[in-house]
């Protein structure tokens, strides 16, 4: 950089804006490289707010700069006095990550030398730097939470963070006078983790501007670069593309192709009344990326499932629900009747078969009470009577009685006393049989529906989650309907959003679907799964199902 042209100018640069021109003019990557911005101009913004704010979350598409960003800002924090923490998944990750992304700037660019105190760069976790304090941590210790402060907190990859030990290491910021969070990450589903962090935040996308015509917009993949034809096979927007040239994005506004440049690019923001700023940089920001190899990336995923989550999350940077990965607001509609609720009530309930689900929460109990009938193929419907929320065991007990339930499944956790207590006080009445339920730890099935396992001594019934899920979302999509809701329970907070919060999402070996809700509330669905099995505890018991009138 000594000999440089531009050099007076980066100095320049690095007096009013100090991390943007450490980047320029002193920062190397870790192949030793200078930093250019020439294919990401989205990110000179980011380098030179980043250090005068108070955060913000971002949900990435891989190899967009972001990491690095953090990185060096990590470090520019640290040489002017801040404590600064980077949070891995893992502490094993954390340990990779160190050796590979911050060991070798530290050691081979002069200016981070300057500032590295007693040249300490042989530990992983902790590296006095300049007037400050660089720290990496991994999620899953729960004892790096608890012994320290800091002044900025960056969280790589949040999704697969533990979320518990997130919540005290925010704890770390609440000593420092301007604390600064910023939370990044690959998504993983709609709604949860970074995805819900950007559904909160000012939502800023990189828009473009069109050379032809002026138009600014965001580039999206199905509505610049591809197409379905009349046949339903897809196909590229831009015809000079298809034909073998340069693929290039299609203008929203007047339909023609144009070049992806740096000028006229500006984050917008699509929520500006939010105070937490979001942003959502995809791999088509990324001047270089050559589009056709996504375009074949693209076309190699049709119908793979797992590859076009992996589209989306990778390239475009937002999660991807493939159609049956969880319950919809359709299905419940359509499932609806125009009965209110507690019509049952109103019948002789003491003539049919009734059953309930509660599930237990830290400060509510929800419930469901349907009466079951067997169809003539010899499938079980449940019709909804009542859905809400109780506060005591004792009120729940109450409501089985009220409407004359005869089975019962509730939720043995996290009140294991108290749900033992409302067992014995059913078998006591012989009136209701209350059983507790529990999930496989291992995801071993049983015999039964599944995996259903009973112990007649302690009435633990145990099963597998991801069956019992699959088997709920399967009454909804039944014809006829196995699962019928009364036309009122919509006006019950959080009913439908509950009901809709567990996602049919891989875990993170991909080997295995797994049902998960993320930070969302979901127990309205899990009193629903508890009343399914009451009612198949009651079948598989060789007890009495009323068969439903014609």
């Amino acid at each position: 950089m000594a000999d440089s042209p531009t050099k007076p100018v980066y100095d320049a640069i690095e007096k009013q804006y100090p991390l943007l021109g450490i980047a320029l003019n002193h920062h190397r990557t870790t192949r030793g490289q200078p930093l250019s911005f020439a294919d990401k101009p989205y990110l000179i913004e980011l380098y030179c707010d980043a250090p005068k704010i108070d955060g913000f979350d971002a949900m990435k598409a891989v190899q967009v700069g972001w990491s690095e960003l953090l990185i060096q800002l990590v470090f520019e924090r640290a040489r002017v006095g801040r404590i600064a923490a980077y949070i891995l998944p893992t502490y094993q990750l954390r340990d990779r990550f160190v050796q590979r992304r911050i060991q070798p700037p530290l050691e081979q660019v002069p200016f981070y030398q300057r500032y590295l105190v007693d040249g300490n760069t042989g530990s992983l976790r902790i590296k006095r730097f300049g007037d400050g304090s660089l720290l990496f941590l991994g999620s899953n210790t729960v004892n790096d939470f608890i012994e320290f402060s800091a002044d900025v907190m960056v969280v790589d990859e949040f999704d697969r963070c533990v979320e518990q030990n997130l919540a005290l290491a925010r704890d770390r910021l609440r000593a420092s006078p301007n604390p600064q969070l910023f939370r990044i990450g690959n998504p993983t589903q709609a709604k949860r983790g970074v995805a819900a962090l950007y559904d909160n935040s000012d939502g800023r996308r990189w828009f473009h501007k069109c050379n032809r015509c002026g138009e600014k917009q965001p580039l999206e993949w199905q509505v610049n670069f591809v197409t379905r034809d009349v046949n339903g096979k897809w196909i590229l927007r831009d015809s000079k593309g298809a034909s073998g040239g340069m693929i290039r994005p299609v203008c929203r506004a007047c339909h023609k192709p144009f070049d992806r440049v740096a000028e006229g690019g500006a984050w917008v923001a699509e929520r500006p009344s939010n105070p937490r700023r979001g942003y959502n940089p995809t791999r088509l920001d990324v001047l270089s990326q050559d589009i056709r190899s996504l375009w074949l990336e693209w076309l190699e995923a049709q119908n793979d499932t797992y590859k076009i989550q992996a589209f989306y999350a990778s390239v475009l940077g937002r999660p991807y629900e493939a159609e049956g990965s969880a319950v919809t607001a359709k299905m419940l509609a359509d499932a609806t009747i125009g009965d209110p609720l507690d019509f049952a009530g109103k019948q002789l309930l003491h003539e049919k078969t009734v059953v309930a689900g509660i599930d237990v929460g830290s400060e509510e109990l929800h419930v469901n009470i349907s009466t079951v009938s067997q169809t003539e193929d010899e499938s079980v419907k449940r019709e909804m009577v009542w859905a809400g929320t109780l506060r005591t065991f004792d009120e729940v007990y109450d409501a089985l009685v009220r409407y004359s339930v005869n089975s019962a499944v509730c939720d043995s956790r996290p009140e294991m006393r108290k749900a033992q207590e409302l067992r014995d006080k059913c078998a006591n009445a012989g009136k209701i049989d209350l059983w507790l339920c529990q999930f496989h730890p291992t995801g071993k099935v049983g015999s039964e529906a599944y995996g259903m396992r009973k112990n007649y001594r302690t009435k633990m019934v145990t099963v597998d989650r991801t069956q019992l899920l699959d088997a709920t979302m399967d009454d909804l999509r039944s014809d006829p309907q196995r699962r019928l809701f009364c036309e009122d329970v919509w006006s019950i907070p959080g009913w439908a959003d509950q009901m809709q919060a567990p996602k049919r999402v891989p875990n993170q070996t991909g080997d295995k679907i797994l049902w998960d809700s993320g930070n969302a509330a979901d127990h309205y669905r899990f009193a629903d799964a508890y009343e399914r099995v009451a009612a198949d505890l009651l079948s598989s018991g060789g007890e009495y199902i009323s068969m439903e009138a014609e």
